[in-house]
């Protein structure tokens, strides 16, 4: 169910900032009211990159207008981000057991300690 929800989302608003970049390049042209170019950046951010990236290319639209392009190329960056930190919680649980055992299978079987050999590598 969550990943129909999430799939729809990102249709919508894919389909929205394609229709906002059209509608601001058609406006562009005819000298009419534009669209703020933070509205394009925050459409791009909440998920519609990828058709923000088309339709620049697609209309030829703010490939060259500073700094909007480099922000523009700046938000799959800060999605990918965003994917690598929501990867990492999910798996932090399977991590950290790894850490728990790496740190197990270091400690002396014959002496009853209690820390690791690891820690005894970082104090000296």
């Amino acid at each position: 169910m969550l990943g129909i929800v999430v799939i729809s989302y990102l249709f919508a608003v894919n389909a929205l900032t394609l229709l906002a970049f059209r509608t601001d390049k058609k406006r562009a042209i005819s000298g009419d009211w534009r669209i703020p170019e933070n509205t394009l950046l925050m459409l791009s951010l909440f998920g519609g990159w990828p058709a923000a990236k088309i339709a620049q290319r697609r209309y030829r639209h703010k490939t060259r207008k500073q700094p909007f392009a480099f922000l523009l190329n700046a938000v799959p960056l800060v999605w990918t981000g965003a994917l690598f930190v929501l990867i990492a919680l999910v798996s932090l649980p399977d991590l950290q057991q790894h850490l728990v055992d790496a740190f197990a299978s270091e400690t002396h079987s014959t002496h009853q300690r209690t820390t690791p050999k690891f820690f005894d590598r970082i104090s000296h």
